[in-house]
């Protein structure tokens, strides 16, 4: 399954043109196994070595379900480091380069940080 092409993934001609300007020509085994499924709809807990591609795996599926027209939201990308989301947002930003949601870039940073907790 890994070592596939994304173009056997049947992803949206936006994605594709952005999977192609990142360089990536075939699947990981994380990419592999998870996007089908995640395209369909259902849940998928994974696993796989950091640098595998795991980002770009939910990332291209969250984007491809993306609704232009809805104002909602419509995804929520939950990380442990504020290192870890820069990074996410950044791989995000570049799959959706030919994206556009209600007219405007479909990878929008909306951050509320929390002042530090007081300790009495």
């Amino acid at each position: 399954m890994a070592g596939s092409s994304f173009s056997d993934l049947n992803l949206s001609k936006e994605i594709q043109m952005a999977v192609e300007d990142m360089g990536f020509e075939e699947t990981t085994t994380i990419q592999a196994q998870s996007i089908p499924y995640m395209l369909e709809g259902r849940d998928v807990i994974g696993q796989a070595p950091t640098g595998t591609g795991e980002t770009a795996a939910f990332g291209i599926t969250v984007l491809e379900r993306i609704d232009s027209k809805s104002k909602g939201l419509q995804a929520v990308i939950l990380c442990p480091t504020r290192e870890l989301a820069i990074q996410v947002a950044g791989e995000l930003k570049k799959i959706s380069k030919y994206q556009s949601c209600a007219g405007a870039p479909c990878c929008k940073q909306r951050g509320m940080f929390a002042p530090p907790l007081q300790t009495p």
